[in-house]
């Protein structure tokens, strides 16, 4: 039965069908265990992994016809969250990756370090630069003499143990770490075995999603800009439920309130996901007028958007020498047919 520890045991198929069998496996510190992981130069192979785990195979559509699903681990969206949306769907979550035959992944799996800094536990792929290894048995740290092969000297080996005293074994410049949790499920999604969906597949097919509208937007505000830590709370708790993508000149005036209030949600997985997805930093540094040509380029700009729009750019115009002339404004007529 699997954990789900990115350190898994490398299944022997796995190994074959990507042909790492003779890959070197070197140990990395993590916690107190030291652990095994594949050390590359096949970026080729990295980058399909990589691939594999990130390319989603499945829709809206066919997701939901799944039964168990698995999150990888580092997800941006909390565990809570998305056990609640996969539940509506009578899909169960599981932490065991071997029982499931759906796979909710994203983009933070992997992450390049560099220059001997310590190697996350929680990704499944890692790009090395500048690491060294070293002899376990001279490493003077109880965890880590009885392991069999060579380790690669993290600050966590080299913050407690002197460097002079450590028997450095060779250099590891421009290489990358599969885990096990990473080679083991890559191979199942090739056989067949495991689909792929995206984070965001899963959230907006929910039926709680909500769409914005005026009176939401008026409350959500005034819980925003006050000091009342409960009502900032239920904030948190309302807008990641919103499509960020219907009522976009709504989503834009919360923005704008946001977005100085952020700061009460620098801890929240799921605001700051949603942030980020509805692109909220943009929209605030937005005028009403480059909301217009913003959406006009997006191919989204219909009646509803334009005359939200439009009083504003008008009351921004500015016009000098008054006492002498008299102006007309009048919108271009290529945005007539929004009137």
């Amino acid at each position: 039965m699997a954990n789900k520890s990115v350190y898994q045991v490398y299944d022997t198929d796995a190994l074959a069908h990507f042909g790492m069998e003779d890959t070197p496996i070197h140990g990395v510190l993590s916690s107190n265990n030291v652990e095994d992981v594949l050390v590359t130069q096949d970026k080729t192979t990295y980058e399909e992994i990589r691939d594999l785990l990130t390319d989603c195979t499945e829709t809206d559509q066919t997701f939901i016809t799944r039964k168990k699903a698995f999150i990888m681990p580092g997800c941006d969206v909390s565990q809570d969250r998305l056990k609640a949306a996969l539940k509506e769907h009578k899909i169960t979550v599981t932490n065991d990756y071997t029982l499931a035959d759906l796979i909710v992944g994203h983009d933070n799996i992997s992450k390049k370090c560099q220059h001997g800094e310590n190697i996350p536990s929680t990704k499944l792929l890692v790009k090395l630069w500048n690491y060294e290894t070293i002899e376990a048995s001279t490493s003077n740290y109880p965890s880590i003499e009885s392991y069999g092969k060579p380790v690669i000297l993290t600050t966590k080996i080299s913050d407690k143990v002197r460097y002079y005293d450590l028997d450095i074994l060779e250099s590891l410049y421009d290489n990358w770490i599969i885990t096990g949790m990473a080679l083991n499920i890559a191979h199942k999604i090739t056989a067949g075995e495991m689909h792929v969906v995206d984070v965001e597949t899963v959230l907006h097919s929910s039926a709680n999603k909500i769409v914005l509208d005026e009176t939401l937007l008026q409350d959500l505000c005034l819980y925003l800009e006050g000091y009342d830590s409960d009502n900032h709370a239920i904030a948190g708790k309302i807008i990641p439920t919103i499509d960020y993508t219907k009522n976009i000149h709504l989503v834009w005036e919360l923005a704008k309130v946001l977005k100085p209030n952020s700061y009460y949600f620098n801890r929240d997985k799921d605001m700051q996901y949603w942030m980020e997805q509805a692109d909220v930093y943009s929209l605030y540094s937005r005028s009403a007028e480059g909301m217009i040509l913003w959406l006009d380029e997006q191919n989204l700009l219909n009646k509803q958007y334009f005359k939200h729009f439009e009083p504003t750019v008008r009351k921004e115009i500015l016009i000098s020498n008054r006492e002498l002339y008299v102006f007309k404004v009048s919108v271009k007529k290529e945005y007539l047919k929004y009137i």
